[in-house]
């Protein structure tokens, strides 16, 4: 058995021949005894043994056991640097600690077989995404949206503190008008934003709102989606209330994160528009356990609001899973135990837990994934894409808790973690 250290890229011959026992292709289509034929960083060819022809040197991956995985991309994380649920650590912890930790939960994200992720929120993703890309960390390819955009109270506001020290501190771009709004939108642009995230209902973590009331207008929203648009950038909005869904919708956004309380309106809404629905179904599960066992410096208000939300959330996510919305696989994961980067998985197989079909959890967490962030070279496996692409041992259509089980995990055309 070979394994490769944690943050050891494998530099790969010219060409590479993987062969496992089935293959989902990220669209649905899955294939026996695959063949997937990698050159440098892009797949050369994709079919069934007899099938593909492969001459000259190369050298061949046998993957017993193991289902290959277009590589796996979350939609939503923060990479925050925190470890613990009490909201004073953010402002208690020096940058260059939290920046060091985040650098650390790149990798695991890495080495779970998510070789994509998105940042829908913080200071610290614009260099992190850097850094990866340069080579001086390992892990996944990061799009990031920099500083969110909210309203003067809303979430993302630091509602504890003064006003003047939230200015101050610049976590969030705070903005009341449609002026104001397109300057932020401008701001995080300059700022080197690969999307913007606007917020648009209240939310759990912030103290003095509710995830069920609307936040910003439609013409603030919208005029952040003109800037944001006509530089080819996407617009994604937290929305967990139905009224905030709809501003959302109205403005022009690209993606919902979270809906929790969705109705039929909202959910038509999404459907008319075209527009991808992320519902971080995942933290029902932490919002339980912090429930039975409140962790160290979790505030009440957080625990009552999370109380709230629970039973809403998976009867959301069915109404527009059997509506037909796009849905992407995202799981709001920033740090902590119970939110720890390399537990993505957690996402796909939630949502087969409250009733969506294997390969349709598959298809949230790859194919939909990427159109969902704009990205047309992954995704999926076929010819011509970038060659990243994970093995998990056994079979995630008749048991989705092995995409837990990632086994093999290559980005790029490079051999980041092989373990059988």
């Amino acid at each position: 058995m070979r394994h490769f250290s944690p943050g050891l890229s494998v530099k790969c011959p010219k060409r590479l021949v993987i062969v496992g026992d089935r293959l989902f292709d990220g669209r649905g289509g899955i294939l026996v005894n695959p063949v997937v034929v990698v050159e440098g960083s892009s797949i050369v060819d994709v079919g069934t043994r007899g099938s593909v022809e492969v001459s000259g040197d190369y050298e061949l991956i046998e993957l017993k056991g193991v289902t290959l995985l277009p590589g796996l991309i979350d939609v939503h994380v923060h990479f925050s640097g925190l470890r613990t649920y009490n909201p004073a650590e953010a402002l208690t912890t020096p940058p260059e600690l939290r920046a060091l930790r985040a650098a650390r939960d790149a990798e695991r994200a890495l080495m779970s077989g998510f070789t994509t992720v998105r940042d829908c929120g913080s200071t610290i993703a614009l260099h992190l995404r850097r850094a990866v890309s340069e080579g001086t960390i390992v892990g996944p390819t990061i799009v990031a949206a920099g500083r969110p955009i909210c309203q003067t109270g809303g979430h993302c506001d630091i509602h504890y503190l003064p006003i003047e020290e939230v200015r101050r501190l610049g976590l969030a771009l705070l903005c009341d008008s449609p002026w104001e709004c397109r300057k932020a939108a401008r701001v995080a642009l300059r700022e080197g934003a690969d999307f913007i995230k606007v917020m648009t209902s209240g939310g759990v973590g912030s103290e003095k709102d509710d995830p069920r009331h609307p936040q910003m207008s439609v013409e603030e929203v919208r005029a952040v989606v003109e800037e944001a648009h006509r530089v080819g950038k996407k617009v994604s909005s937290h929305a967990q209330g139905a009224e905030g869904v709809k501003i959302a919708i109205l403005g022009g956004v690209d993606s919902v994160e979270h809906g929790y309380f969705l109705d039929e309106e909202a959910v038509e809404l999404m459907l008319q528009q075209g527009v991808y629905y992320v519902p971080t179904l995942c933290l029902v599960e932490f919002y339980k356990k912090t429930l039975e066992n409140p962790p160290p410096g979790i505030p009440e208000w957080r625990l009552r609001k999370q109380e709230m939300c629970i039973d809403a959330m998976p009867r959301s996510f069915l109404l527009a899973y059997r509506a037909g919305v796009k849905i992407a696989a995202g799981t709001d994961y920033y740090g902590p135990p119970l939110r720890a980067f390399g537990n993505h998985s957690d996402e796909p197989i939630a949502m087969v837990k409250y009733g969506m079909k294997p390969e349709d959890a598959l298809i949230a967490v790859t194919k939909n994934a990427a159109e969902c962030l704009g990205l047309s070279n992954v995704g999926v496996l076929e010819r011509g894409k970038v060659a990243d692409i994970v093995g998990v041992l056994g079979d995630p259509i008749t048991d989705i808790e092995v995409v837990r089980k990632a086994v093999f995990v290559m980005k790029g055309g490079n051999i980041v973690r092989r373990a059988v």
